[in-house]
């Protein structure tokens, strides 16, 4: 078994010990967590908890690192974790802004340390197979690409107030998926976005972000803080020969597929991933395209 180190135990951080429990292959060993009642919990469930990372790196218990503190901790979590040389998954966005992505590929690239992105839409069986048709040209000349992503309730304010807003927060998975799906990069943005209408949120509550790409195909990403069922996330690409859509995460089965898809971004990690692995190139990428959406918003 792979011994993974889990930094910070939040929501997503809680989301991804479940997904690798039932695991074969990676287990979640050791964790970092500062606040006394989280960690209390975590103990009382056999994990061994530390209030620190130095604290962590000087136990030499595990064999890789998951990062799932906010983002706007990237940066630092990172730039103390690559000392021990150890490989580390950690969660989109890789920062907040390329500046702090590029600072982490630099950081890492000097240690000699392999890095992993969190993109977990590419180990969705259905992403995998829509990959697989596109490349081999079912869907002839590639028109649309549509991603969407709709979470069924807004996290707390004071996350979306620290999270680079929706187009970082949310944005980058459904940017990164079409330029994995089709190949091509993103060469114009435009946003539409309708923004919080409460007083203590900077936040948008939903944004329709559109892209022209390299290749000519048109790029369409949709957002939203509220949706009435479940958290969704969907995909829809229509060609010249064919076109498909697919509810990835829907409904009652959502979850599961969410789920299965972390364990399996996991379990690749812990074997030395291979090309499904989103790389810090990508999250850069991903990066560059939320910056242009943020300049024109605030101009």
């Amino acid at each position: 078994m792979f011994r993974l180190g889990l930094i910070g135990a939040g929501r997503m951080g809680q989301t991804h010990l479940a997904a690798v429990a039932p695991s074969a292959v990676v287990t979640v060993t050791s964790i970092v967590e500062p606040r006394d009642g989280v960690a209390s919990e975590l103990r009382g469930s056999g994990y061994t908890v530390f209030d620190s990372i130095d604290a962590l790196l000087d136990s030499n218990s595990v064999d890789g690192f998951l990062v799932a503190t906010p983002s706007g901790f990237h940066v630092d979590v990172i730039r103390q974790l690559a000392v021990a040389g150890l490989p580390i998954l950690c969660e989109k966005p890789a920062g907040l802004s390329v500046s702090d992505a590029l600072t982490i590929k630099e950081v890492t690239e000097s240690a000699g340390v392999r890095l992993q992105i969190g993109y977990w839409r590419r180990f969705v069986p259905t992403m995998l197979a829509l990959k697989k048709e596109i490349d081999n040209g079912l869907f002839g000349r590639l028109l649309v690409v549509h991603a969407s992503q709709w979470d069924h309730r807004p996290p707390a304010a004071e996350f979306r107030n620290t999270s680079g807003g929706i187009a970082v927060d949310m944005g980058v998975h459904e940017i990164d998926v079409i330029h994995w799906l089709t190949g091509q990069s993103v060469t114009t943005t435009s946003s539409i976005a309708t923004w919080s209408d409460e007083a203590n949120v900077t936040d948008e509550d939903s944004a329709v972000l559109s892209f022209t790409l390299s290749g000519g195909t048109a790029g369409l990403a949709t957002l939203g803080r509220f949706y009435p069922d479940a958290d969704y996330v969907g995909i829809e690409v229509m060609g010249d020969k064919d076109h498909q859509r697919h509810d990835i995460v829907s409904g009652n089965d959502g979850e599961r597929v969410f789920m299965n898809a972390l364990r399996d971004q996991a379990e690749t990690f812990a074997q030395g991933g291979n090309n499904l692995c989103a790389t810090i190139d990508d999250a850069v990428a991903a990066l560059r395209v939320t910056s242009t959406i943020t300049e024109k918003s605030t101009s």
